[in-house]
């Protein structure tokens, strides 16, 4: 009978210790996870901070291009005003002559 105390006993302390183990494991992967965490939480706020100057300079940007549309935009017309006025001019003086 003492002998089946004491396997009851040995088995307890056995899984006790498995159960110990496994807590020290996970209390491991835990820590390791945290401290990925904490480093992606750096990054983030660091990354967060700097996005409206990043936005303001792509709106910039932006503009700058809409501008140069604009622009490029208004020296077409120009240059399609110039190529119908030439052929007109072109072709009255083909009439005349």
């Amino acid at each position: 009978m003492i002998f089946f105390i004491i396997a009851v006993n040995l088995a307890i302390t056995l899984l006790n210790i498995y159960i110990a183990r496994r807590i020290w494991q996970l209390r491991s992967l835990i820590i390791r996870i945290t401290a990925i965490l904490v480093n992606y939480e750096g990054y983030f706020a660091i990354l967060l901070q700097l996005t409206p100057n990043i936005l303001e300079t792509r709106r910039a940007n932006v503009q700058h291009v809409r501008h140069r549309y604009q622009q490029f935009h208004l020296q077409s017309d120009r240059v399609r005003q110039l190529i119908w006025l030439m052929s007109q001019s072109y072709q009255i003086w083909r009439k005349i002559s």
